[in-house]
């Protein structure tokens, strides 16, 4: 990056026995770029300056000719890196601001963003987390400007695997993602007390699920976000679950309360009156079974 290598055309400063260069010197590039430091045996070992020609300056430590160590790039569009180095490339701990205001702290490898770190753009939008060859990769945490906030597991900088998304209004999905959209197994929570349990593609209900209203629940089959059947009982709707799917069966046969324990809502109903829902869980079915469903309500889905 730094460019000491190339050819020189004028060299000011001391020398050894040797004639090579050797303590503190001054180096003119035939580009118009120039290097001030330190020389030992001929090449830049220790601390130093380069100028390009391009208006970027590099400020720090050398081994052999190349950045190796603490250092600081300024670029001449206003962008400056302050962290470690090596073989010309950062790498290690560093931090890097642009013109724009937008911000990386983190870890570095091969001169790319890559380990732990934290991203800020200038809408102050901010991912904290894990990374691999400047994409988001791994786990971490996305908080977005309006409020939302994502957390969970990352590919190629798009929600991939498990994770959880909280809107503002306090809507919350705990699941699956594929390429940015729900896709598998997940639970949705509506902050008037309404969940879906169930299976997603691309974003929307598809397959089977389980639809909880207060104290009503109901079961039945969604295909692109629209419910194309109800089950006559609990029965028939397990009896229709895929062998690879029986493993949230215990998702399938929480209620409400149970629910809203593993999407970690706050709950301050007492457990006796929870007892009693329960109880009576079979007849409120069996009630809103006979009542037109609001299906508006019903099929309601949220995209991200």
């Amino acid at each position: 990056m730094t460019e000491v290598g190339q050819v020189k055309i004028e060299y000011i400063g001391a020398k050894d026995s040797r004639g090579l260069k050797q303590g503190f010197g001054i180096q003119k590039m035939r580009d118009g770029s120039r290097f001030r430091g330190i020389f030992t045996n001929d090449r830049v070992t220790g601390w130093g300056i380069y100028e390009h020609r391009d208006g970027d300056v590099y400020q720090g430590q050398y081994e052999n000719d190349r950045t190796s160590g603490y250092g600081e790039y300024s670029h001449g569009n206003g962008a400056v890196y302050y962290g470690y180095w090596n073989d010309d490339m950062q790498f290690g701990i560093g931090y890097e601001i642009w013109g724009d205001t937008s911000q990386y702290s983190g870890e570095y490898n091969n001169g790319k963003k890559d380990g732990i770190g934290t991203y800020l753009w200038q809408d102050k939008t901010m991912y904290m987390g894990e990374w691999k060859a400047n994409n988001i990769e791994g786990y971490g945490i996305y908080k977005y400007v309006d409020g939302r906030q994502y957390s969970g597991e990352w590919k190629n900088n798009q929600m991939h695997g498990f994770g959880e998304f909280i809107w503002v209004e306090g809507k919350k999905y705990l699941g699956f993602y594929k390429n940015d959209k729900k896709e598998g197994f997940g639970i949705y929570y509506w902050p008037n007390n309404r969940f879906f349990v169930g299976f997603w593609k691309e974003g929307k209900q598809n397959g089977v699920g389980k639809y909880i209203k207060d104290d009503i629940v109901k079961y039945g089959i969604w295909k692109d976000g629209k419910r194309e059947k109800w089950f006559d009982n609990e029965d028939e709707f397990v009896n229709f679950l895929e062998p690879k799917d029986e493993k949230y069966i215990f998702a399938f046969q929480s209620n409400q309360y149970k629910l809203k324990k593993i999407m970690e809502l706050n709950d301050n109903e007492d457990e006796s009156e929870n007892e009693t829902s329960r109880e009576n869980d079979n007849e409120t079915i069996k009630e809103f079974q006979r009542k037109k469903s609001n299906q508006s309500e019903e099929e309601e889905d949220e995209d991200d």
